[in-house]
C-alpha cells in the first residue's frame, strides 16, 4: 500500500527543516559569542596586570639620565645642570635610534657631517619627563671628551660623529606607588663603547636607583632620584673569588719573579709541608723506639752482674 504526502505535510516538513537549521545556526553563533566574551574577558584581566608597554614608556623617558648616571636628587632644580643637558640630548638621540633606525631624516653639516639636533626635540623629550612648564635655555656644553655646539642662528645642536656615549642602559623592573608618588625602579646595565652609539656587555643590571614621578594635571612627572631598596644578585664569580685563599704577598712576588705559576707554587710549597711533617713523625717514631731498646739493654746488664758478684762470693767462702 503506498502512502502519499500531502502537499501541506509536506510543507510542514520543510517549515520543520527549516527551523532546526535556525536553531543549529543560533546555537552555533552562541557559543561562538561566549568564546568571544571570555577571550575578551581574559586579555582584558590580562592588560590590569600588565604593565609591559607602561615600563617601557617609561625606559624611553630615563634613558637619557640613566646614561650619564645622576646622583641622587631631591626636586629637578637640584639636579646637576651639566648631566640635564646631557640626558636631554643624548635622549633624543637615543629615541630617534629606537624609533627610526637611523638620522636620515635629519640634517648633518656639511662640512664636518655632524648630526643637527633641533632644539625644539629637546624640548619635547624634557617636556614629557619633566613636565610642559620647565624650559631649558639652550646653550653649548663641554663633555668629558667632546663638545656639544649649539647654533643660535639655526637654533641645532650639533651632534659629533662617536662610536658609543654614556655609562649605563636602562631597564626598568619595577613600578610602585608610595606617600603619592610614582616609584619606577630602574636597572642599570653596564654599556660598551664599541660599534653603535649605544650598546650593553651584558643583561645584568649592577645596581638600582628608584626615580621619583609626582603627578601634575594628570600627568606624572620626574621629581626626584633616591637609592633603591632592590639590590643585585651577587654572582658565583665574586662568591668565588671571596672563598680564595690569598697567598702569602712575599711567596706571591717570588712566584711572580720565577715566572712559575703561584698556584701551582702553593700547591707544592703545601705538599712539602705535608711531607715535612710525616718525616717529622717518623723520626720522631724512631727516636721513641731507640730509646726503648736501650732502656731494655740497660735493664739486663744491671740484671747480670749481681749474678756475677754471687759466683766470687761463693768462690771466696
Amino acid at each position: 500500500m503506498k502512502t502519499y504526502v500531502t502537499p501541506e505535510e509536506h510543507a510542514r516538513i520543510h517549515r520543520r527543516r527549516r527551523r532546526q537549521a535556525l536553531g543549529l545556526a543560533i546555537v552555533v553563533l552562541m557559543v561562538i559569542g561566549i568564546f568571544t566574551v571570555l577571550g575578551a574577558g581574559v586579555q582584558l584581566v590580562a592588560s590590569l596586570f600588565d604593565n609591559t608597554e607602561q615600563m617601557q614608556e617609561y625606559e624611553d623617558k630615563l634613558e637619557g639620565l640613566v646614561l650619564f648616571d645622576p646622583l641622587p636628587f631631591d626636586g629637578i632644580e637640584n639636579i646637576d645642570d651639566l648631566t640635564l643637558r646631557e640626558a636631554a640630548v643624548w635622549g633624543c638621540i637615543y629615541n630617534i635610534q629606537e624609533t627610526q633606525g637611523n638620522f636620515d631624516n635629519y640634517a648633518h653639516d656639511p662640512v664636518t657631517e655632524q648630526l643637527l639636533l633641533p632644539a625644539v626635540e629637546v624640548d619635547a623629550y624634557l617636556a614629557r619627563l619633566l613636565g610642559p612648564s620647565f624650559h631649558l635655555t639652550h646653550r653649548s656644553f663641554e663633555m668629558d671628551d667632546m663638545t656639544i655646539v649649539f647654533d643660535e642662528a639655526t637654533q641645532c645642536y650639533s651632534i659629533p660623529i662617536t662610536g658609543g656615549v654614556g655609562y649605563y642602559r636602562a631597564e626598568v623592573t619595577a613600578m610602585f606607588k608610595q606617600e603619592g608618588k610614582l616609584h619606577v625602579t630602574v636597572g642599570y646595565i653596564p654599556m660598551s663603547t664599541t660599534g653603535d652609539l649605544i650598546g650593553t656587555q651584558s643583561d645584568t643590571p649592577t645596581k638600582y636607583m628608584d626615580y621619583l614621578f609626582a603627578r601634575t594635571s594628570g600627568s606624572w612627572y620626574l621629581t626626584g632620584l633616591t637609592e633603591s631598596a632592590t639590590k643585585p644578585e651577587q654572582t658565583a664569580s665574586s662568591q668565588a673569588a671571596n672563598s680564595v685563599v690569598m697567598m702569602d704577598p712575599e711567596e706571591l712576588q717570588e712566584a711572580i719573579l720565577q715566572g712559575v705559576n703561584p698556584d701551582a707554587v702553593a700547591s707544592s710549597e703545601a705538599a712539602s709541608d705535608s711531607a715535612s711533617s710525616a718525616a717529622s713523625g717518623e723520626a720522631a717514631s724512631s727516636a721513641e723506639s731507640g730509646a726503648e731498646g736501650d732502656a731494655g739493654d740497660g735493664g739486663a746488664s744491671r740484671g747480670e752482674e749481681p749474678a756475677g758478684e754471687g759466683d766470687a762470693s761463693s768462690e771466696a767462702a
